[in-house]
């Protein structure tokens, strides 16, 4: 009779000992989850995008200057090589500014649902059945920042320096194209 008692004594403190873990855990995840974002905050803020504006304007000005004044009909292979790759520099260095944008604008936003759901965890809110599956959704939100902001440095990276070695040679050909029309 004694074990009996025990027993439905000593179960009750089990389960909760077991749900206090797995709290624990939840809370744990979410501030690992935190502290991730705030590294990829940093990472966003610390991009470099002033100077992209005034590049894609370098490039459709000097693109508009061999326009104007190259008449050949055939254009060399290395040339044309060459201005794709400067124009294709342009298009994405303009498009992947959104990249930044949208991994900047979700960034705060995830903050906020850990927030909430960490005050729910804490609190015992909502339905504990489905903690970890919130949990696992905000990852996953996170690892798409995490992909966005990633793939924008890379793409910004391989641009730019597209850029500076396609520059000084398009410059080069854009002048001596004007200089030989001034002819």
């Amino acid at each position: 009779m004694n074990l009996h008692k025990d027993l439905i004594f000593i179960l009750p403190l089990m389960i909760l000992s077991c749900k206090d873990k797995e709290k624990a855990s939840y809370l744990e995840e979410i501030e690992i989850m935190t502290l991730t974002l705030d590294s990829l905050e940093n990472v966003a803020k610390n991009q470099k995008t002033d100077s992209i504006p005034r590049i894609v304007l370098t490039i459709e000005e000097t693109i508009h200057k061999v326009k104007k004044n190259y008449i050949a009909d055939t254009i060399d292979l290395k040339i044309a090589t060459m201005m794709n790759k400067y124009k294709d520099a342009k298009k994405s260095l303009s498009s992947n500014t959104g990249n930044l944008a949208k991994a900047k604008d979700a960034i705060p936003e995830v903050k906020e649902k850990l927030k909430d759901l960490k005050h729910d965890i804490e609190n015992g809110v909502g339905d504990r059945e489905k903690y970890e599956q919130y949990i696992n959704f905000e990852k996953g939100k996170i690892e798409e920042i995490e992909e966005i902001l990633n793939y924008y440095i890379k793409t910004s990276t391989k641009n730019m320096d597209q850029f500076r070695t396609a520059h000084p040679k398009v410059t080069n050909f854009a002048d001596s194209l004007e200089r030989e029309n001034a002819k």
